[in-house]
């Protein structure tokens, strides 16, 4: 009896002390209940233990507890299965809940969020859609959240499209629906939804005392992070990088947000910067990062980082991630896109064509592989361009039924065949092969009309007329009230059947029929606009000279009967006149007038050497400071004058013996030698103490 008194009194602290929350203290008594021999096999208190274990994040104690007592092991499933999820070991989790046939929400909720996890976003949505038909509790949000978020990853990562009607309230909520809508295409109003959920964000932990701002922080980084990327999609990418590196500058517990966040900024960054990248690249290899990311996002980090190596030019470490690449991508083009652009860095171009045309035949067969090889051969096509081999680059785009009957892929090979000779009867094929093809697959009229049109064209300048009314019967057909196709085909006609060209003609409508629907108004003023600017002005100032010519023959008209028969008279002559004075007018041509320098005098003849240089006329004596060269110069008392100078019985020897100095000419006549200034430098001259300046150290004035 003592012992059954003992037993109910830790039941009774068990549950005050689970009442409480206080789940250590709860643990402490359910080890004292199991240790004793009457509740040793007690699965509540068993169950309780493992509820305590949860409820402190024990998951692999609680694991190992579960697995060593087969008497719970069978019966607490979902505790079983979420310690297994919560240590992401989730393919147990799976199989430990399908253990049971019939499942109760909380094994379904649990399930679902297992699938959702797995990749299974199609089971996932259904589980989820029964839930919210069948439960309706406390969890309702919650539930709306996760729904939301499994449409969203079908948006993002399968390009699945599945609309919702739910009212959003939660910045999860909002959070979620733009993911979907980014992955929809529609940046600018995600971007919307992601504003709201910060403002959100913000009033629901503001009003909780115990949150602190970096808990708030860390809250809003993953919004910020993914509005940042609405941003990178819409081009703004200046203002992404901007909030990139302001989450990152926070620094963020979670690694996933560090990681995105880095991943983008090398996606911008591209070629450029490429020593920030590599430092960016360093927080997407943190350990963990498997369980924050999905696949995708993995396998593009993976991408980004061979990308960067090529950049970088790191060819051998490119190489060896490309190869894990291929194994890990085998069902994806992008390693080999990436190989043949290293290749081409490397100026190996011959080479990447060879490896191009290596993984087309290897990975052509679609029973065994289910590649999409449009853009290997769109890539390829661009390398033979580049290497002047036409031929081979039109023969794979023939080859290509899924883009080849494409308006713009017919234009390019058109283009490309027309500047090889002899190549008519190419081009006019592929023209009908577009055209059966095109209405073989009951395409709109707009695209066959268009291309017969050209075909017929193309037809009518290599004068193949007949060919070219072929085409436009054909062209009639679908458009029978066409009457530019009319047209064309009486001028295809006219030149090898002059008689049905006369009969078709018949058909055109009539002038007046034709002028019905044109504007003859808005014609004018579209052509006098422009084309013809100079007329319109022309004509404004005639009409401005004729209404002034009558407002001053109006005020005249005050006067007696005889004189206002007179003004009559001249008004009438003077209208004749008009155009033919205005016509003069236009016919005479405005001369300037010469303008004669100031203080011109005729009676005195202009100087001859005007045109050439001060310095190089005959009467230029120079300036005040040349003439004192040797002024000044030398100690005092000394004289710069030879004394042979003043000497006069050597002066008149040396004059006579070798003198070539001519006189000065007067002004007004040229002289016969006159000397050329001399090339040589300026003398120099001293300069005062104010005029000179100090260098100071290091050569600066």
């Amino acid at each position: 009896m003592a012992e059954v008194n003992i037993l109910s009194s830790m039941f009774t602290e068990l549950n005050k002390a689970i009442h409480v929350s206080d789940y250590k203290q709860a643990l402490k008594i359910t080890n004292k209940i199991i240790h004793t021999k009457e509740g040793n096999h007690d699965e509540k208190a068993m169950h309780c233990k493992v509820a305590c274990m949860i409820n402190l994040n024990q998951f692999s104690e609680a694991l190992k507890f579960l697995q060593s007592e087969p008497s719970i092991d069978k019966t607490l499933i979902f505790e079983k299965a979420y310690c297994q999820y919560r240590l992401l070991q989730t393919d147990k989790a799976l199989d430990t809940i399908n253990e049971v046939k019939d499942l109760d929400n909380r094994l379904m909720e649990l399930k679902a969020q297992v699938l959702y996890k797995l990749g299974f976003y199609n089971d996932s949505l259904d589980l989820y859609k029964r839930l919210m038909k069948e439960c309706a509790d406390e969890d309702e949000e919650e539930r709306k959240a996760n729904l939301l978020a499994v449409t969203a990853s079908l948006s993002l990562w399968q390009n699945k499209q599945v609309n919702v009607d739910l009212e959003l309230s939660s910045h999860e909520q909002f959070y979620n629906k733009s993911c979907q809508l980014l992955g929809a295409g529609k940046a600018k109003e995600a971007e919307e939804l992601l504003d709201r959920a910060i403002t959100e964000c913000k009033e629901y932990f503001e009003e909780d005392p115990d949150v602190t701002d970096e808990d708030i922080e860390s809250e809003l980084a993953v919004l910020k992070v993914q509005r940042a990327y609405a941003m990178q999609l819409q081009g703004r990418e200046d203002e992404a990088m901007k909030v990139y590196n302001q989450v990152l500058k926070s620094r963020p517990s979670d690694i996933g947000i560090v990681a995105v966040a880095s991943n983008n900024i090398i996606t911008i960054n591209r070629e450029q910067n490429v020593f920030d990248s590599k430092k960016k690249l360093k927080a997407t290899f943190v350990s963990g990062i498997e369980q924050k990311l999905v696949g995708k996002q993995l396998s593009s980090i993976e991408i980004n980082k061979s990308l960067l190596y090529m950049y970088s030019n790191q060819w051998e470490a490119c190489r060896k991630l490309l190869k894990n690449l291929k194994r890990s991508h085998k069902d994806s083009d992008v390693p080999c896109l990436i190989q043949a652009a290293q290749f081409c860095r490397e100026k190996n171009f011959d080479k990447a064509i060879a490896f191009l045309f290596d993984f087309i035949e290897n990975h052509s067969d679609p029973d065994v592989h289910s590649i999409d090889l449009t853009n290997v051969k769109l890539t390829l096509v661009q390398l033979l361009l580049g290497q002047n081999q036409t031929d081979r680059a039109c023969e794979i785009l023939e080859e290509m039924e899924s883009i080849c009957y494409r308006p713009g892929v017919i234009s390019l090979l058109v283009a490309l065949y027309d500047r090889q000779k002899g190549s008519e009867s190419k081009v006019i094929k592929i023209l009908n092969q577009a055209i059966n093809w095109h209405q073989k697959k009951k395409s709109s009229n707009k695209i066959v009309s268009k291309l017969m049109w050209e075909c017929a064209q193309y037809k009518l300048k290599r004068h193949r007329p007949k060919e070219a009314a072929e085409t436009l019967e054909k062209m009639r057909k679908i458009d029978p009230n066409n009457v530019k196709v009319l047209a064309q085909l009486i001028f295809a006609y006219s030149q090898f059947n002059p008689s049905k060209a006369h009969h078709l003609s018949e058909d055109l409508p009539s002038l007046e029929e034709m002028s019905l629907s044109v504007d003859v108004d808005h014609l004018e003023k579209n052509a006098i606009g422009l084309l013809a600017p100079r007329y319109v002005k022309r004509q404004a100032k005639q009409q401005q000279k004729l209404q002034q010519t009558k407002t001053g023959k109006n005020m005249a008209s005050g006067d007696e009967g005889g004189k206002k028969k007179k003004s009559k008279a001249k008004e009438t002559v003077s209208e004749v006149k008009t155009d033919e004075v205005v016509n003069a007018e236009k016919k005479k041509r405005k001369r300037k007038k010469k303008r004669l320098p100031q203080n011109y005098d005729p009676a005195i003849e202009p100087d001859p050497e005007r045109w050439i240089p001060l310095r190089e006329r005959s009467y230029y004596k120079g300036r005040r400071k040349d003439r004192k060269k040797g002024v000044g110069t030398g100690t005092q008392g000394s004289s710069t004058i030879s004394a042979d100078s003043l000497d006069m019985s050597k002066q008149s020897t040396t004059q006579t013996a070798g003198s070539t100095t001519p006189a000065s000419p007067k002004p007004g006549t040229a002289a016969v030698n006159s000397p050329k200034p001399s090339s040589g430098a300026r003398p120099k001259t001293k300069q005062t103490a104010r005029n000179r300046k100090k260098k100071g150290k290091g050569g600066g004035w």
